[in-house]
């Protein structure tokens, strides 16, 4: 599966040589002040990505599946909320802390989510029955994360797009499931797409 590496450049204002920063910081913050003290009650504080699935109070959410086959957890279910127009598969793992480990000479593709399978995990696979994840190499086809999408009510999908490329169908669902042993477009999530 494909990805995207997680890192965001990092924003920050420089001071010019005039000040002219300087003065629009200290400007920032007396207005930032003045409005504090003229305020009545607090502002609404703003959606975050939780636990479960979406629901229809939820703001530009999409209800993300982790399922982690044999490797030993329950699946996970979350919902990515807020998500920005144009959001992908990994802007809704990063809305959900969701931790993924690329590979080291391919780092487009995923070997780890949330530490699955752990480095001292034994996978077996046919010709290798003590395999480890080092996240060196590509995953072999019988053990890696497959990624799907599906809209509300309907089936999985494998995505032959990457995550960190695939837009999300806002309402709907995204899904990772261990392909281990098994065909990877036969090995879609468990957990239905579908809000019980």
């Amino acid at each position: 599966m494909s990805a995207h590496r997680l890192s965001r450049p990092s924003r920050s204002g420089t001071p010019g040589r005039d000040g002219a920063w300087a003065r629009r910081v200290a400007a920032a913050g007396v207005l930032a002040l003045t409005l504090g003290a003229c305020s009545v009650a607090p502002a609404a504080s703003p959606a975050t990505s939780h636990d479960g699935y979406c629901t229809a109070a939820d703001h530009n959410a999409v209800t993300v599946i982790i399922d982690y086959g044999d490797l030993g957890p329950a699946p996970m279910i979350g919902c990515a909320v807020d998500l920005p127009e144009g959001a992908t598969g990994l802007d809704a793992l990063v809305a959900l802390h969701v931790a993924v480990t690329e590979v080291t000479r391919t780092p487009q593709f995923v070997c780890r989510i949330n530490n699955y399978p752990a480095p001292d995990q034994v996978v077996a696979i046919p010709g290798k029955p003590t395999y480890t994840e080092d996240c060196v190499a590509t995953p072999p086809q019988a053990a890696y994360w497959t990624y799907w999408s599906a809209t509300e009510g309907g089936t999985w999908t494998y995505s032959l797009q990457g995550y960190a490329l695939h837009e999300v169908t806002i309402g709907g669902f995204e899904g990772y499931s261990f392909a281990h042993n098994i065909t990877p477009t036969n090995a879609a999530p468990t957990v239905p797409p579908r809000t019980p």
